[in-house]
């Protein structure tokens, strides 16, 4: 049995084996091993950051259920942490472009990023009182942060905000601060890649992968 889903990554294999599942015979490398690949990433950029000093406020743009957030505030624990989320599900408009452009063919279908609340995504963080959770539409939510930042996390999935957050986030970086941006390598989510193009030609930089398949990064 084959697990696929991040959400519940937990929970799912203790179901299946409280149901008599053999537990040798489920499978959930197929989400652990790109997920633990960023999540090294991660540790590993903290790590050289805090070495060099670096200042800088850390930001997730497209937070879901705050797995990803989690792993953020843990490395990041004396960094205010940015949450930009609708905590409602993508933007239909944007999601619609996204399938009139080609980018996606059911995005604008989904209602899987619904079942999520600010509730449960401080639920997991394991220092909530450093986290500024943005609920609504961005950038509009980005209005008024003067904030540098050392560490970006994109997983807007559509084209638009992912291009909105790289020309929101990329100035404010700090020297030697980075985006990681989830999705690229996604056929399902073809807006990640086309966005990181067009603002590559804005900005003359190109991306490079981090060797968990899906995902870029942006220095500064």
């Amino acid at each position: 049995m084959i697990i696929a889903t991040l959400t519940g990554i937990e929970s799912v294999p203790q179901q299946l084996i409280d149901l008599g599942v053999d537990r040798y015979k489920i499978n959930i490398e197929y989400v652990t091993v790109p997920v633990r690949a960023r999540i090294v990433f991660l540790e590993k950029l903290g790590e050289m950051l805090k070495e060099r000093k670096t200042e800088g406020s850390v930001a997730e743009g497209g937070v879901f259920q705050g797995d990803f957030a989690r792993e953020i505030n843990r490395v990041f624990p004396d960094k205010t942490l940015y949450l930009f989320d609708t905590f409602t599900g993508f933007d239909k408009k944007e999601a619609a472009k996204d399938n009139i452009s080609g980018f996606s063919e059911f995005a604008d279908k989904i209602s899987y990023f619904e079942m999520t609340s600010e509730d449960i995504v401080k639920a997991k963080l394991p220092y909530p009182n450093k986290a500024v959770i943005k609920k609504g539409f961005f950038p509009q939510t980005a209005q008024g942060i003067d904030d540098r930042f050392c560490f970006v996390n994109l997983d807007f999935d559509l084209y638009d905000p992912i291009l909105a957050g790289l020309r929101f986030f990329y100035p404010k970086l700090v020297e030697g601060g980075a985006i990681l941006i989830h999705d690229y390598f996604n056929p399902e989510y073809g807006g990640v890649k086309s966005a990181i193009a067009d603002f590559g030609k804005e900005y003359k930089i190109n991306p490079t992968p981090i060797g968990d398949g899906f995902s870029v990064v942006i220095y500064r």
